[in-house]
This record gives C-alpha cells, structure tokens and sequence, in this order.
C-alpha cells in the first residue's frame, strides 16, 4: 500500500522547489476524538477527494532539501510549482516546458488519483492501524493528530492532521530510501478556494 504521499512522488520526478503558500486563517474548534480513528481517517481522505480545489505544499528532506508547490483546480487542473518555473497538467497531459518550448507528455490516470486521495480510496478501515495522538495546532489551525499503519507499507507508517472540518491539513512520512533516510511533509491550505485558477501554458 503506499503511504508516501503523492506529492513527494511528484517532487522526486521533477527534482524542484518552490514557496510554501500562507496558511488558512486559524479554525477555532478542536476536533473531537473519533470513536474510530481508522474511519475518521478514511473519511478525511474522501471529503479531500471531493475538493473543488487546493494547494499543497511539499518538503522533502534527505541527502538534499526539496520543495514544490502545486495547486488544483477541478476536475483535472494542476499547476506545479518549481525553482525552474511552472508546470501544468490539465486533462491528463503535462505540458512540460523547458529551454523555451512545451512538450505534451501523457500522465498515468493512476498518478493523478492518488494526488486526490491521500489514502487509495479502496482502502478499508480494517487495514489499518491508526492510533489518536491528540490536539495540535497547525498553521494557525487546531487539529487532531493520527499515527496511520499498514500491514503492507513501511512499519513507521505516516502522521496525519485532520481539522474541525474533517479534511487533512497536512501528512508526514519518514522512511528511507536507497539506503538513505526521508521525511516528506505536505501541507494542504486554501480548501475550495473559487479564486484559484490553472490555465493552459
């Protein structure tokens, strides 16, 4: 099962960085302790699914630090913010420019789903093992902080903050890679934004 999330997939392709956008303003409730947290969980990563629009913000950090931005916009806009510019996808095609010119390269269905789903979106809640690990503030926000397991995936698992509404705010993976360690954080703001646009390049 992966675990890692999508946005640290997309970051290692484009080998980028950019700017983290600004925080949502603070939400002042504290999410309540789910009677399941495997289901409060789930469902988080389902409402994020149905978002007419996000942005996320990526960093990764390992033998090097790389950030990247993106941003959707449904039903199949993205744009990908990196140190060497711009990137957009939109309909299943990356419109990958470089030196100057755009090249239309196809992207797999299944990569863009999981950029939507947090957690594949077959997933049952008896696959896994989520433990409560109590309120805490993101980004001006409170939160409820979940240590995500799967039987299938790497043992350390991945940390998940879900807000008053029910949607993540931002999910943490360590593990490593070739031999070398990682910790990948995505933080999610601007949920539903009307004003957050992707154009064709």
């Amino acid at each position: 099962m992966r675990l890692l999330p999508a946005s640290a997939l997309l970051c290692l392709l484009l080998s980028a960085c950019s700017q983290p956008s600004e925080p949502t303003a603070a939400t002042p409730a504290i999410p309540a302790a789910a009677a399941s947290p495997a289901q409060a969980v789930l469902e988080a990563s389902q409402r994020f699914g149905q978002l007419r629009s996000f942005q996320a913000h990526l960093q990764l950090r390992g033998p090097r630090t790389v950030e990247a931005g993106m941003t959707f916009v449904a039903p199949d806009r993205y744009r990908l913010e990196t140190e060497a510019g711009a990137q957009t996808i939109i309909n299943g095609t990356f419109f990958l420019q470089q030196a100057g010119e755009v090249r239309q390269v196809p992207v797999p269905p299944e990569l863009l789903a999981q950029w939507r789903s947090p957690i594949p979106a077959d997933t049952a809640a008896a696959e896994l093992q989520v433990e409560d690990l109590g309120a805490e503030t993101v980004g001006g926000q409170a939160t409820r902080k979940y240590r995500v397991r799967h039987a299938s995936a790497a043992p350390d698992g991945m940390l998940y903050w879900i807000n008053a509404a029910g949607l993540p705010v931002r999910i943490e993976r360590q593990g490593q890679s070739n031999g070398q360690p990682f910790q990948a954080t995505v933080t999610y703001t601007r949920f539903d934004d009307p004003t957050l646009q992707v154009a064709l390049p």
